[in-house]
């Protein structure tokens, strides 16, 4: 009885922490990491001075006319891009400035560890002798893209927002305001300055999105972004510049994203200015289209491991410009698609699965020849509440849609799966209690309801692990990619209850 009631709460903790980090499993190093980055000259003219880019984090199609983007698309042109899965932030902020999608950039979580080693856009402008700039009312774009340093946390910074050398990054100034009235004046002033880049990213609207919804606020947030945008374009020249407003993912109406949904998955993409031709329409335009854009716009390659392509439709290339630009991008994105097809694994881990089945015999057999002291019966199975109660509080927290759009934010997920985990150990106990309240051992009993829910708790887990094994080169899929931690969360619950189950058949 010791000894499984020390193996519980050590499966409990165990299972606790592969929970939690989860999300930090399933970030990798990018396969294209080791690629040199094909950066394919196609020779096409500069279409703009300057092309400030803007993205508007969680602003949704739906929701995004507004007064004065729309007078830029009655200006310029848009179109709708899809956004790549998982539809998380960061990951699409990479996916925006490389043309990489998540599932190939490696990163899949808003938690960034590691510097990402893929070219992008502002790199190839940098390479062509051009000035880049960044702006924020809240982190920093290319902070993900620092070069010369082993981990993003061992960055150390300068006053003005530099990282101190070795560390580097592909931007000449970054700025950070606190606020979104701040944030207007500082890309007005970039904007005017002798950069021919500048990206900018904008939090209000997924703020308000997480905080309460596509709703009222929400709406309200996306207003003030509009018009902060009407005023940091007041002097932009869009006879000779060029500007792009788009968005890494919307919201689901309760206000969420990471999943597959059409809400979360297609964002606005409204091009005005240099270079852009007047109501021109794009079919098929995805996020990973959006940095070679640039670059067409620029007349500099697209990032080197982009696996998009410049949306020439939209730009006023002559044809045969068009056609070498379309060119350039149609054999980089072949390469690069080959060799992130060769790295992508999306089989189980077979040899785990067996040394599954091979582990359930040998517990059978154990159980058979301890049998003088584990009672099996089917009374035990209530040993295996666990997970299914975690697996109905999971339910519960998404609103029965398994998504990662529809699990509430972090703060609200910890509450919440506090919460479930202690009724999922309160019905388990109670089950258990009742299961050895009248057996004429009950510390037998006990060791049978133990046994049983060790065995299938861990079986549980070990079977989902094998199905998706690390690394996770191939993103699991909405529904796994919040079932498995909820499922260990789950067994950790039943771990727990075993403990406690165990204490109480010791009176």
């Amino acid at each position: 009885m010791l000894a499984l009631a020390v193996a519980a709460i050590a499966s409990a903790a165990w299972l606790a922490v592969r929970a939690r980090h989860w999300n930090d499993e399933l970030a990798i190093v990018s396969p294209l990491a080791r690629m040199p980055a094909l950066a394919i000259d196609p020779h096409t003219p500069r279409l703009a001075r300057r092309v400030v880019m803007i993205v508007i984090d969680g602003l949704g199609i739906d929701e995004s006319h507004l007064p004065y983007l729309d007078e830029l698309r009655a200006r310029g042109a848009a179109t709708t891009a899809h956004v790549p899965y998982p539809t998380i932030s960061r990951p699409n902020y990479v996916t925006l400035l490389s043309g990489v999608p998540p599932a190939d950039s490696g990163v899949r979580a808003n938690r960034v560890r590691i510097p990402v080693t893929l070219d992008t856009v502002l790199d190839r402008a940098r390479a062509a002798g051009m000035r880049v700039a960044t702006a924020s009312d809240y982190g920093m774009l290319p902070a993900l893209f620092v070069r010369g340093a082993s981990s993003l946390s061992a960055v150390r910074w300068t006053d003005d927002n530099q990282p101190v050398p070795p560390a580097s990054w592909p931007v000449d100034v970054a700025e950070r305001s606190d606020s979104l009235a701040e944030l207007g004046p500082v890309i007005a002033r970039l904007a005017a300055s002798d950069a021919a880049l500048i990206t900018a990213l904008v939090l209000d609207v997924d703020r308000a999105g997480h905080a309460h919804g596509v709703g009222a606020e929400y709406r309200a947030a996306a207003r003030d972004t509009d018009a902060m945008l009407r005023a940091a374009f007041a002097r932009v020249d869009l006879s000779r510049d060029a500007v792009i407003v788009t968005a890494d993912h919307g919201h689901v109406v309760p206000g969420g994203h990471g999943g597959i949904e059409r809400e979360v998955s297609n964002v606005p993409v409204v091009l005005a200015g240099a270079g852009v031709v007047p109501h021109a329409t794009a079919g098929d335009a995805r996020s990973i289209d959006i940095a070679p854009t640039v670059a067409a716009l620029l007349g500099v390659p697209s990032p080197g491991h982009a696996e998009g392509r410049a949306l020439v439709e939209l730009l006023a290339l002559s044809p045969a410009d068009a056609a070498r630009r379309a060119s350039a991008d149609q054999i980089r994105g072949a390469i690069v698609r080959e060799v992130v097809a060769a790295a992508r694994i999306d089989r189980p881990d077979v040899v785990q699965l067996a040394l599954v089945a091979i582990g359930l015999v040998l517990a059978a057999l154990l159980a058979f020849a301890l049998r003088a002291a584990i009672a099996i019966s089917p009374r035990s199975l209530a040993g295996a509440i666990g997970i299914p109660a975690m697996v109905v509080a999971l339910g519960a927290m998404t609103r029965w849609r398994f998504s990662p759009s529809y699990v509430p934010s972090l703060p609200r997920v910890e509450l919440i799966g506090g919460i479930s985990a202690l009724l999922a150990i309160a019905v388990q106990v109670v089950a258990s209690y009742i299961a050895i309240r009248r057996a004429p051992d009950r510390r037998v009993r006990g060791n049978g309801i133990a046994f049983v829910g060790l065995a299938s708790s861990l079986a549980t887990v070990a079977a989902v692990r094998a199905w998706y094994a690390p690394p996770f080169i191939a993103v699991p899929p909405p529904f796994w990619f919040v079932a498995v931690p909820a499922i260990e969360l789950g067994a950790a619950t039943a771990c727990i209850a075993i403990a406690i189950t165990l204490a109480i058949a010791r009176r």
